[in-house]
This record gives C-alpha cells, sequence and structure tokens, in this order.
C-alpha cells in the first residue's frame, strides 16, 4: 500500500511577507496625507468657529452698550506693579495679560481670569467659562520651562486689532502715529467697512505679548505693501491664520511672504520678541502687509 504524504504549509514565506509589507507601506502612504489634511481642516474649522463666537461676545458688548466696543487698551495703561490678577486693580479690556515664554507661579500665560471673569474681560459674559475660544488648537507651542510644568499650553494665542476698541494705544511706532485711527463704535468702521476690517486673528507665538496687535495704514503700506509689521500674525495653518472680521464672519487666511512667518523658537533666552524678526519688522513690496493695511481703520485720505 502506498501512503502518500503531502505537505502541508503553515504561514507565508518571507518573499510574501515582505510584498504583504509593501502593500501596506503603499497604502499607510496614499492614507497619511489624506489623514493629515483630514486633521488639518478641523484645525481650522475649530479655529474659525472660536472666532466667530469671540466676535458674536464683541458685538453683543457693544449692543447693550449704546455701540460702544469692548475697551482694547494697552497693557501698559494698566495700574503699574500688578503682576498676577488681583480683582479690583484693573480697568478691564475685553481681556487682559501679557504672555511670554517664562513659567512662574501664577503667571499670565495660565491665568484664565483674565479671559473671562468681568473684573478683567469686558467679553467675559458674553464668553461665559468658555476659554478655549481663545486659543487656537493648532497653537501647541511651549518653551521648555513650560513644558517641564506640565502645561499643556498657553492660554491665549488671539489678538485684537489695536485700532479697534476704545482705550489708550501704544504710539510709539516706526511709522507716523498721524495714520493711526481708533474705531469706538460699530457706528465709525467707513474706511474700511465691517465685512473688510479684521477684529480678531492669532499672533506669531514667538510675537505675542498684550492683547492687541497694530499694523501700520500709511499710503505706503496700504498701497505697495512698505512698511513695518509692528507684530506678526500667526501662521497655524500651513502658513494660514484664522481671522474674524466686524461684520461677523470668520475665514482662515493664507500668508504669502516667508518673511511674514519665520519659524518658531519658544526660547526665552534667544528670543524676547528679537527686533526685526517677530516684532518691529520692516518689509518692501510685501503682499501681507498690503492686505493688513487694507483691512485695518485708516483715515479716508489712505
Amino acid at each position: 500500500m502506498n501512503i502518500i504524504m503531502k505537505t502541508r504549509r503553515d504561514g507565508f514565506t518571507l518573499i510574501e511577507l515582505l510584498v504583504v509589507i509593501a502593500i501596506i507601506a503603499i497604502l499607510a502612504a496614499m492614507l497619511l496625507p489624506a489623514l493629515s489634511h483630514a486633521k488639518q481642516s478641523a484645525l481650522m474649522t475649530t479655529c474659525m468657529n472660536d472666532k466667530k463666537q469671540l466676535d458674536v461676545a464683541w458685538v453683543m458688548y457693544a449692543g447693550e452698550n449704546a455701540d460702544t466696543l469692548a475697551d482694547n487698551h494697552n497693557y501698559s495703561t494698566t495700574p503699574p506693579g500688578i503682576g498676577p490678577y488681583e480683582p479690583g486693580t484693573l480697568t478691564p479690556a475685553w481681556c487682559e495679560g501679557v504672555l511670554d515664554w517664562s513659567a512662574g507661579a501664577n503667571n499670565d500665560n495660565t491665568n484664565t481670569l483674565y479671559l473671562t471673569d468681568p473684573r478683567a474681560s469686558l467679553l467675559g459674559p458674553y464668553v461665559g467659562s468658555s476659554v478655549a475660544i481663545f486659543w487656537c488648537p493648532a497653537d501647541i507651542f511651549e518653551s521648555s520651562e513650560q513644558r517641564s510644568k506640565g502645561w499643556p499650553h498657553r492660554s491665549r494665542s488671539v489678538c485684537m486689532n489695536g485700532a479697534v476698541g476704545p482705550g489708550v494705544k501704544y504710539t510709539n511706532f516706526a511709522w507716523s502715529a498721524d495714520s493711526f485711527i481708533n474705531v469706538s463704535k460699530m457706528s465709525q468702521f467707513i474706511h474700511p467697512g465691517t465685512a473688510d476690517t479684521w477684529v480678531f486673528m492669532d499672533e506669531h507665538p514667538d510675537s505675542i505679548d498684550d492683547a492687541q496687535l497694530y499694523a501700520e495704514v500709511s499710503v505706503a503700506a496700504v498701497t505697495t505693501g512698505t512698511g513695518q509689521f509692528t507684530e506678526l500674525p500667526a501662521a497655524y495653518h500651513n502658513n494660514a491664520c484664522g481671522i474674524a472680521f466686524a461684520d461677523g464672519h470668520a475665514e482662515i487666511h493664507k500668508w504669502l511672504n516667508t518673511q511674514t512667518t519665520p519659524p518658531i523658537v519658544t526660547d526665552p533666552e534667544s528670543t524676547a520678541h528679537q527686533i526685526g524678526v517677530y516684532q518691529q519688522v520692516n518689509v518692501s513690496n510685501d503682499p501681507d502687509l498690503t492686505w493688513l493695511a487694507q483691512k485695518t481703520p485708516r483715515p479716508a485720505s489712505e
């Protein structure tokens, strides 16, 4: 009797295994960009929704205060030496606090009372306890010192247009302070109108300090993009930034010049708002400066 033995093979050969791994790698390479794009889209959507919520709070405040906009004073005009949040010592603005890369106790970088407590924030009663809308979810940048403290992120990434809202402003600009105007009522949005005036945007993490971002509106800036970025906008969304406008709409705006989006450093020793890199950045024929100047209140002659 002849017994025929059949060889039973368990598992893959090495060649088959390599082929499977190669196919998986190809599929992953095709899928990862789509996943990354989906994540970026989700972050941009959240960023725009947050800006819209701030806009709603800002409009509601004006509606309940005889058309007067929320105060937007320069931080240095508050009483000196106030340090951490001290109830009753501040003249409320739309929000308060000066950000940096330090990590001291009771630091402005994490003090959310500056954002929502009505004793420090005029928009506080209109945003409830929603501190997240003051922060772009793509802003995950911290200094090594802050990271060592276990902070998830700083409390705020957003700023307000320095030309929007009453209050004493910083006027020691390299460009002529005569070009700067201060809109204090909704009815004063004329040049440009509400649909073309930016109110909230995220600021570059190495540039941000107080709650204002000033934009040059000289004739040269408006027409040729020649002048100075007093401070730089953020570019968290692939060199783009979430921006809300006075009419209530928000958009993601793409910056075109690499000088507008220098690398993020987060080192308190090396940056310190380096002049010419993160603040007071002089540019020529810059489309980003032109765009920002044209979206900022300015004299009708410019």
